[in-house]
């Protein structure tokens, strides 16, 4: 009989414990669909293998070495290719599949991107900034735009 309350308390805690990993795995916001040569997805002071397949969260920074580039689908389905010696940080992502609302910012640091827009910027024309070192790209209507930061 004593040992019900502390099992119905461990329930509780495994329970909620499950919700919260799930809720952390659930919070990706685009996935890799093509991968060539060295590729790195740097989260949380760790550095990950950009493989086919590996979801990308807000904040992660995509880096690609000489000879190397990645291609990556975000939930709303804009898509945003990097090729080699690039830099770029998922600054902010967010994303309504009911309502298509969101909003989607990046920062090239370097190298050749090129992003073609998905149900965010359909729905609103200023959700999409891609920025770098010296412009900022607002799309401003649906398309495809590369942005090519040379030097850095």
């Amino acid at each position: 009989m004593q040992n019900i309350p502390l099992r119905l308390m461990l329930c509780a805690v495994l329970v909620v414990s499950a919700e919260v990993a799930s809720a952390s795995a659930d919070d990706w916001v685009a996935q890799i669909k093509v991968s060539h040569g060295v590729v790195a997805i740097q989260r949380d002071n760790r550095s990950l293998p950009g493989e086919i397949g590996k979801r990308l969260k807000e904040n992660d920074i995509i880096v690609t070495n000489a000879d190397s580039s990645v291609g990556m689908t975000f939930n709303d389905n804009s898509m945003l290719s990097l090729g080699a010696n690039s830099e770029v940080i998922l600054r902010r992502y967010s994303y309504d599949p009911t309502t298509y609302i969101g909003a989607f910012d990046a920062v090239v640091k370097r190298g050749s991107v090129s992003v073609t827009t998905g149900n965010i910027v359909s729905q609103s024309a200023d959700a999409m900034r891609l920025s770098t070192p010296d412009a900022e790209l607002q799309a401003g209507k649906p398309g495809s735009y590369a942005i090519s930061v040379e030097g850095r």
